[in-house]
């Protein structure tokens, strides 16, 4: 493997975590809302 195909790798993975990362937010910003009734002011995803 090249360090150009390793580059691309990593950074595809970089992109697909922060799609996922910013699908979980929504989530949890929406459940917290429903639960609650107050949107959420801040979201916290490791």
């Amino acid at each position: 493997m090249t360090k150009e195909e390793a580059m691309t790798r990593f950074m595809a993975a970089k992109e697909k975590k922060r799609q996922c990362v910013a699908r979980l937010e929504e989530k949890m910003k929406q459940t917290y809302e429903q639960r609650t009734g107050k949107p959420a002011n801040y979201t916290f995803v490791l």
